[in-house]
């Protein structure tokens, strides 16, 4: 399975990484390397993370990386990370 990151979900990932950086250099680059790691995990068993009807038909999936949410959509053969939330921000 090929996992893709779309443009808006590397946007999420740096706007972490300026968040954080300028208080702890190591813990950004620790957490930004957590969240890329993370749909590795899902390269077995892709449909372990939640689908999220309001997006049907598409198979759109919330899966959590500690207080972090990846939002992918499953296609054949690819795993989209589309975005990625922290738990207590606005989803838009």
């Amino acid at each position: 399975m090929i996992i893709r990151w779309t443009a808006a979900a590397k946007l999420d990932l740096a706007r972490f990484h300026r968040f954080l950086a300028p208080h702890d250099e190591d813990a950004a680059g620790r957490l930004l390397d957590l969240l890329i790691a993370a749909p590795e995990s899902l390269r077995s068993f892709p449909r372990r993370g939640r689908r999220l009807s309001e997006f049907e038909p598409r198979h759109i999936h919330e899966f959590p990386v500690g207080n972090y949410r990846l939002r992918y959509e499953l296609d054949r053969d690819e795993l989209r990370v589309i975005r990625v939330f922290h738990v207590r921000a606005d989803r838009f």
